[in-house]
């Protein structure tokens, strides 16, 4: 795993200091502490940090061909790069190292942006063609490696990092003001945007090419041309278990120790016991847990599993001061802010690790691919709560949900059940209703976040899959928004934070697609999520775990705010900077303090996405230091 950056001219007036580049990689060292490279051109310079994983001896980068008219920078894994180096050598290239690096350099030679299809990984890279003059872009297909951009009519600048474009001084940091709303809602900001005006994501699945100073972006994967497929339950299961075994082997390629976060959940310890069956050695696996929180904690439930596949097993236990004092530099490490509370415990889990390994395994994407968030049943109940008559349903029913499940809860049932599917249903995190929205916005607020509603975008996703059964298309939103923007945006920064590499066998493009090809009635049964995976594998993991509760990545936020850390709470939402920025009701922001302190009602979801927020904005266009 890598960092990498770059600048390409886009007017022959504008030149580089080739100091720049210097200064961008410095900024993201943690991505690649073990060496360092770049690439200086009148055109174009690259940056690269290396954290070496495969080929420790002569990866460097950048990396060029034979008569090096092509060099790259990669960040990421190509996993199927010895069959893909075979093969090429039949056709004649000469390769001088071994790094899955040069194997893109002489397949872009050999078969130009076709290439792209051939790579089975994660990956984000930029390769400078002298002859053509072409700067080639990619992003892996599910968009588990970040590549942020800045373009005027002068350059274009390219980084793992938004920090690193900053860093150029060729940018202004600015708030997207227009996606602060969507960051309330979703708790993230929807690709290509981001909540820094004018930086942009390549979008998953996508290549750009710089040519002649002009920018085109295309993607080369598709998700939504995949079908359902009529086949048997056992059928769907044989190749399931051999895609996924493949996967797993694919990703215990490595030069350097590796091993695998357990959460005792299906997922985890699915990957744990396919890598046992792999590795020679006990494979190590990490675990957290928090003091004083024992119903937050799956410790158990992961020692159950490393015990039954005989594991290498460390825990962690975290408390408030150990989650509080890291939100700063978790703020900067992630660059553009998510509402995740999990951000915290996945980097210093991921601290802990680096201590034993560099690599690790993970069961990240398996809730996308096999329908396992229990609000797709949800949602799914809404949709036949809807055939109830109107009249019963306004009359009768709806008056007496918020009494039954609490004002604030029951009040966004209520207001989802009026809503068509598109409306309701904006993704797994979205938590944010239209009356909690008028009450915390200020009056300019509100009527300036009105105009720039981004349910549109979520429409344009749905559209894509029209036609699609409800779960089908809930999923497909979920894989294109939350998945990328949240999960793998947290999984990326908060593990590179702690210079550790994170792989998501789940996220194989090939699994990814037999998923697709799964009908929603073998994934999502009743209220049984995942069943098609649970049946497949719940004779191989210890007795129950397949079927136990999901409980996600637990965080105590709630009893914390309501003790430790509400006073901190109020003193930054609160105070003059803070009101300032004449976003928020102050007095609406001091109440459900209050409320949360108290135990009247539960607002820690909200108050760290405000505290997430100003933390960021503080970090980034205040500029303060962050140690």
């Amino acid at each position: 795993m890598c960092g990498i950056c770059g600048l390409i001219n886009l007017d022959k007036r504008c030149l580089f200091d080739e100091r720049v580049v210097s200064a961008m990689t410095d900024t993201f060292k943690h991505r690649g502490p073990d060496d360092a490279g770049s690439f200086i051109h009148n055109a174009v310079n690259l940056g690269h940090r290396r954290l070496s994983i495969i080929d420790l001896a002569t990866g460097h980068q950048p990396l060029s061909n034979e008569d090096g008219s092509c060099t790259i920078i990669l960040n990421g894994e190509i996993y199927n790069y010895r069959e893909l180096q075979k093969d090429l050598q039949h056709k004649g290239h000469a390769f001088k190292t071994h790094s899955d690096t040069e194997v893109i350099v002489h397949a872009y030679e050999e078969y130009g942006f076709k290439c792209i299809e051939m790579f089975r990984g994660m990956f984000a890279f930029a390769l400078w063609d002298e002859k053509k003059q072409i700067l080639f872009l990619a992003r892996d297909r599910l968009g588990k490696k970040p590549l942020y951009y800045y373009a005027d009519s002068l350059r274009l600048i390219f980084a793992s990092e938004i920090k690193a474009l900053l860093k150029t001084g060729l940018m202004k940091a600015e708030v997207n003001h227009a996606a602060i709303d969507e960051f309330l809602s979703l708790g993230y900001v929807i690709a290509p945007n981001t909540l820094f005006k004018n930086i942009k994501k390549v979008l998953p699945g996508n290549i750009v090419v710089v040519k002649e100073g002009k920018f085109t972006q295309q993607p080369y994967w598709n998700l939504e041309e995949v079908q359902n497929e009529n086949r048997s339950f056992n059928a769907f299961q044989v190749e399931l278990r051999a895609v996924l075994d493949e996967s797993v082997r694919l990703r215990m390629i490595s030069d350097v120790p590796l091993g695998a976060f357990l959460s005792g959940g299906i997922d985890s310890s699915i990957i744990v016991g396919i890598m046992s069956k792999f590795s020679k050695q006990p494979v190590k696996t990490f675990s957290v847990g928090y003091k004083n929180q024992e119903e937050f904690s799956e410790l158990s439930y992961a020692k159950i599993v490393a015990d039954f596949f005989k594991t290498e097993h460390h825990e962690i236990f975290l408390e408030p001061v150990d989650f509080y004092e890291a939100i700063p530099r978790m703020v900067w490490h992630l660059d553009e802010p998510i509402a995740d509370q999990a951000c915290i415990p996945l980097w210093l889990m991921s601290k802990e690790a680096k201590k034993y390994v560099t690599v690790l395994l993970s069961g990240e994407g398996s809730d996308e691919l096999f329908a396992g968030y229990p609000i797709y049943s949800l949602m799914l109940g809404l949709e036949q709560y809807q055939h109830i008559p109107q009249w019963m349903r306004i009359h009768c029913i709806d008056p007496l949900i918020p009494r039954i499940l609490g004002e604030r809860r029951g009040q966004k049932y209520v207001e989802w059940s009026r809503l068509p599917l598109e409306e309701r249903f904006l993704g797994d995190m979205a938590d944010f209703s239209t009356h909690l929205r008028q009450q915390l916005y200020s009056a300019d607020f509100l009527n300036f976040s009105s105009k720039n509603d981004f349910r549109s975008v979520i429409r344009s996703f749905y559209d894509k899959v029209h036609g699609r059964d409800v779960l089908d298309r809930m999923q497909y939103l979920d894989m294109k928004t939350w998945l990328v923007d949240d999960l793998l945006l947290k999984a990326d920064k908060m593990t590179m934070a702690a210079s550790v590499e994170l792989r998501c066998p789940f996220l194989d493009h090939k699994l990814v697609e037999l998923s697709r090809k799964i009908p929603s009635r073998l994934k999502l049964k009743g209220v049984t999520t995942k069943y098609i995976l649970k049946e497949t594998y719940k004779d191989f993991l210890p007795k129950d775990i397949a079927y136990r509760k999901k409980r996600g990545f637990p965080v105590p936020l709630t009893s914390w705010f309501q003790g430790d850390l509400n006073k901190q709470i109020e003193t930054v939402l609160l105070d003059k900077r803070s009101q300032e920025r004449n976003f928020f009701n102050s007095n609406f922001i001091k109440e459900i303090i209050e409320k949360q302190s108290g135990g009247k009602e539960d607002y820690s979801k909200l108050l760290w996405s405000l505290l997430v927020l100003e933390y960021w904005h503080r970090v980034f266009i205040d500029g303060d230091p962050i140690e």
